[in-house]
């Protein structure tokens, strides 16, 4: 079992910030849309909401996490689709919205609020498949999340994860009236500076400064690596509703030139056999990851 870890400034400051909008309803924090109600069409809903990431891969009686996953409908298409689901996330209030939803619908779900990487709350291969959209950025050291994965995914199990991509978050907000520069080089940590905190979505805004980080393409993949994991899908990407265009200069113009997100599909690989034909358990995550 990996050692807790407490929450440092960055989760209690994005932990706040995530409260904040999530109590504003900011669409961000809300379901979109709403599935149907037959099995197959749920499926079809789901697999659209995920790009076809999940396309071929089972789900009943599979032993599911939605990491940072509150105000989603995936934990519950989980469930509704014969899943043993479990919904992860910071924000207590982005738990309270899924939590009053699956009510509504009779659903059952777990729900676990904490830091996502510490995943001490699950034993070691206990998870077949673990679904992680848009929410790597919050932490400054995504490999500690990796390994976590790595250590609670099952031999065959799958990993997708979806997070900002670390070019494109580097050039927002600078645009020079002929093009855009990077906010930090690329070979540079820390959190992205950014003027507007605002958040807006229709006739909604709210001022919340989240603290977010450009992972390089090249860690998060060697992160996998290390926790075991071969990488069989990789993309990069803008949603429909995130590049519909904009004024000269705009973040939403950029997003029709760069890609917004980055998304990875990782399998776990077999646990090594011993001389005696065994599969050999190495237990993970209890050192501190290299920086």
């Amino acid at each position: 079992m990996a050692k807790r870890i407490a929450l440092d400034d960055v989760a209690e400051h994005n932990q706040r910030m995530w409260d904040r909008l999530a109590t504003a309803e900011i669409p961000y924090t809300r379901p979109r849309g709403t599935p149907p109600a037959s099995k197959a069409a749920k499926r079809r809903f789901l697999d659209r909401a995920t790009n076809g990431r999940l396309a071929g891969i089972p789900l009943e009686g599979k032993r599911v996490l939605s990491l940072a996953g509150g105000g989603g409908w995936e934990p519950i298409l989980f469930a509704e689709l014969g899943a043993d689901a479990t919904v992860f996330d910071i924000s207590a209030r982005q738990l309270r919205t899924v939590r009053e939803l699956a009510r509504e619908r009779g659903t059952k779900l777990r729900y676990v609020q904490g830091d996502m990487r510490d995943l001490s709350k699950f034993k070691d291969g206990s998870l077949d498949l673990i679904l992680h959209c848009h929410s790597l950025v919050f932490v400054p050291d995504a490999e500690r999340v990796i390994a976590e994965v790595g250590r609670v995914l099952a031999p065959g199990g799958t990993y997708i994860a979806s997070t900002m991509h670390p070019v494109t978050l580097r050039m927002y907000e600078t645009w020079t009236g002929t093009g855009w520069n990077l906010k930090r080089p690329y070979f540079e940590d820390g959190p992205m500076p950014y003027a507007d905190a605002s958040w807006e979505f229709g006739d909604t805004k709210i001022e919340a400064k989240t603290l977010e980080y450009g992972h390089r393409i090249s860690d998060l993949i060697n992160a996998c690596v290390r926790a075991g994991m071969v990488i069989d899908g990789f993309w990069e990407w803008t949603p429909e509703w995130a590049g519909g265009g904009g004024e000269p200069g705009s973040d939403e113009l950029l997003d029709t030139i760069m890609p917004a997100f980055i998304e990875l599909r990782a399998r776990r690989l077999p646990l090594p056999a011993t001389p005696s034909g065994r599969a050999s358990v190495k237990r993970r995550g209890t050192a501190k990851p290299r920086r």
